[in-house]
């Protein structure tokens, strides 16, 4: 009889070939998915634009248009619009290629106030969009039409996500909460609830639910955070969820780190059959995480990078760009350069190189 040796797939470790300096900050960056462009949502209430094919990437002109924080963007899965949503209250849809884009529509009264996440379904026909207001809506991604409104919950709502069926939307709310819901006639179906992403401490609440992602399948709901021990530096200990969506029960349960590290705050599912995340918790503490899902611990680890927030893998899952923070960072008018002026903030881009998997046995 033969033997068969199951080969397992290494990738070897990715490799950081540049930084792009950028001149502020960014909430959350994404590629288009054409992959020419990389875009982010600004704090500045613009959402910048670098066009990634060239040797050095050339930052283009700005899409300017909202009022706040540029919170949360999207795209369809293989359209030419991107969707973005602000703290303001206001989501836009812009024709991304256009050097001077204007919103093909745009709502300023989408939410009242801080919109926390937006996301785009898998048949590029709805949004859907969850605030501070503690509501939940759908929207039609060709014209901006109101689709539904769910009954307005009892805590600030964080993230959303719609199911790969288009049929159902899932909400994840500042008590750790995550609430199943059905689209077409507006009903609660079911729910779970994560008591450690939550910490409450004088008056201050601490939400860990950073990520709420369905595999391409949508058998796996991806439940990502931290949970946090404290309510200063995002203290708390990074945790990913590996929901069953058919009982909503979890799977599996990996952490990564320490307390300093914080949470997840942006993951990105490669094909090759693991997770890239990001990391931040105590000023200056960050990491860029490469993990398979069957194993508890990362396969890969990089910790050079500041307080990372947001990452974006490019269509072709050959590059990778990671969103730091500037080194001796404070945030609060300690760092000064020599004229005693305070510096601000600023979020490089990291650029690493993914190289293929090779077989091992």
């Amino acid at each position: 009889m033969s033997e068969v040796t199951q080969q397992k797939s290494e990738p070897i470790e990715p490799q950081e070939m540049k930084k792009i300096e950028t001149d502020g900050q960014v909430c959350q960056i994404r590629f288009s998915p054409c992959g020419q462009f990389l875009f982010g949502g600004g704090y500045d209430s613009s959402i910048r634009r670098w066009d990634m094919t060239t040797d050095e990437p050339q930052l283009l002109a700005p899409i300017v248009g909202h009022r706040g924080w540029v919170q949360a963007i999207g795209f369809a899965p293989h359209g030419e619009t991107l969707y973005s949503a602000d703290s303001w209250g206001t989501i836009c849809a812009w024709p991304y290629r256009d050097e001077d884009a204007s919103p093909v529509w745009k709502i300023e009264d989408a939410h009242d106030g801080w919109i926390r996440d937006l996301v785009v379904s898998r048949d590029e026909t709805l949004i859907a969009t969850v605030g501070r207001d503690r509501f939940i809506r759908v929207w039609s991604a060709k014209d901006g039409s109101l689709v539904k409104e769910f009954p307005q919950q009892e805590h600030i709502l964080c993230r959303v996500a719609i199911h790969p069926d288009g049929k159902s939307v899932v909400s994840a709310g500042l008590m750790g909460n995550v609430r199943h819901w059905n689209i077409d006639s507006g009903e609660l179906v079911r729910e779970t609830a994560f008591d450690k992403m939550h910490y409450y401490n004088r008056i201050q609440d601490v939400p860990g639910i950073y990520v709420l992602q369905f595999d391409d399948a949508g058998e796996t709901l991806w439940c990502a955070g931290g949970q946090p021990s404290s309510n200063t530096n995002h203290q708390g200990i990074p945790v990913l969820y590996q929901v069953d969506w058919k009982s909503l029960e979890t799977r599996k349960t990996q952490t990564f780190g320490i307390a300093k590290d914080g949470h997840i705050f942006d993951l990105v599912w490669h094909s090759d059959g693991y997770f890239a995340a990001v990391t931040s918790g105590n000023p200056g503490a960050g990491q860029f995480l490469l993990v398979r899902p069957d194993e508890d611990k990362a396969f890969f680890t990089h910790t050079k990078m500041s307080n990372c927030h947001t990452l974006a893998l490019h269509p072709d899952e050959k590059t990778v760009v990671v969103a730091a923070t500037n080194r001796n960072s404070q945030g609060n008018g300690a760092v000064r350069d020599k004229d005693g002026k305070y510096v601000g903030n600023s979020s490089p881009l990291h650029v690493f190189e993914l190289p293929e998997a090779t077989a091992a046995s």
